[in-house]
């Protein structure tokens, strides 16, 4: 590597580790102030304590590292233009792509190493935050078996049941969608509703909406659409005992083949998993965050080549990695729709700004 590469790598990882140590430290003590009083009022050992912070680390590493990527690079490019470093490496030769060449490879370095902590150590220390906030804070609260978790899928031969949340203790679930075949597996009934209770008799429905499917002799289908506040469905199975121990855990908590895994038991079981399909690509996705960052900041920190605040270069990194940030989770949620392929979903904001920053380089003053 030569002297102006390394100098510029310097200069750049000195300033990321200012900015994580500073992000990192504004969100743990954050975190602290509105979970102390948790710990406190349940007894939880100092030692516990300090562990489920140390825990959170990994996970609050991953998910800041773009965006000091982006502040970084903008304030080592502003501390060069003020100090007319800029303008020295032109007048010696070196174009403003040479002197980004630095930036955009510690930029697939940092992907790379995202990607590596978010699906080898961040499930470990996850479970482990999980365990002790669930386990000795929230489960001491509203007790073990009161427990209300996310996500639910269960069937028995030809129902379909999907529960957006469910709480084994009271029998509650709110978010409901069953799915109900014929003898021929065909779609005979579709129910939805707000909140449901199950019971040892039935199962209890409140705000449903309903659809009953016909199929004439030619193999039409029609169907009756139909509201009522409440329904009561006898002799409804019932979730399994223990179902909420057995939920899947949230894909963001999970590595690229802890999620594969549950992907190919839900289509096992004759789902059809698009929110885990969308996560798994995300996967892939968000770690190339840091890349895209440094692309789409260079031409921005370039378009000065004397002078510059600081304070300038901090607010525009943390306004364009909160557009960003924005628009990969409208990304997400579009891809949870199903209007876009899981595919397009993760990877359309990476190449938008891509292009973003490829195009802003256009306009740099070689």
């Amino acid at each position: 590597m030569k002297i102006v590469d390394r100098y510029m790598a310097s200069l750049f990882f000195r300033y990321l580790g200012l900015c994580l140590a500073g992000f990192l430290a504004l969100f743990l003590t954050v975190e602290f102030v509105e979970k102390i009083s948790e710990f406190v009022g349940h007894n939880v050992s100092l030692a516990t304590v300090a562990i489920y912070f140390l825990a959170q680390i990994p996970n609050v590493l991953v998910l800041l590292t773009p965006v000091a990527t982006l502040v970084s690079a903008l304030i080592v490019l502003v501390i060069l233009a003020r100090n007319s470093e800029i303008v020295a490496f032109k007048g010696s030769g070196l174009s403003l792509y040479r002197l980004s060449a630095p930036f955009l490879v510690v930029g697939l370095v940092l992907s790379a190493g995202v990607f590596l902590l978010s699906n080898l150590v961040t499930p470990i220390t996850q479970e482990v935050v999980n365990k002790i906030w669930e386990g000795q804070v929230r489960n001491r609260r509203i007790g073990a078996t009161a427990q209300t978790v996310e996500d639910v899928w269960f069937k028995d031969p030809r129902v379909y049941t999907h529960l957006g949340s469910y709480n084994e203790g009271s029998g509650e679930a709110l978010a409901l969608s069953l799915v109900v075949l014929d003898e021929d597996l065909n779609l005979a009934r579709r129910l939805e509703a707000k909140r449901g209770v199950f019971t040892e008799e039935a199962l209890v429905l409140y705000e449903v909406q309903e659809k009953i499917y016909r199929f004439g002799p030619d193999g039409q289908r029609s169907f009756l659409f139909a509201r009522s506040d409440q329904v009561a469905l006898p002799k409804w199975p019932k979730p399994p005992a223990g179902v909420g121990r057995r939920a899947f855990a949230n894909s963001d908590e999970l590595s690229v083949l802890g999620l594969s895994d549950i992907i190919g038991r839900l289509y096992a079981e004759g789902f059809h998993p698009i929110r885990q399909l969308v996560d798994l690509q995300f996967k892939f996705s968000r770690p190339f965050i840091a890349f895209i960052m440094i692309l789409v900041g260079l031409p921005i920190g370039f378009w000065r080549e004397k002078g510059g605040s600081v304070a300038l270069g901090l607010v525009i990194g943390l306004s364009l990695s909160f557009v960003y940030l924005i628009s990969l989770e409208l990304a997400r949620s579009v891809g949870y729709t199903g209007l876009v392929p899981p595919l397009l979903a993760a990877w359309l904001p990476n190449c938008f700004f891509g292009l973003v920053g490829l195009y802003l380089f256009t306009y740099v003053r070689q």
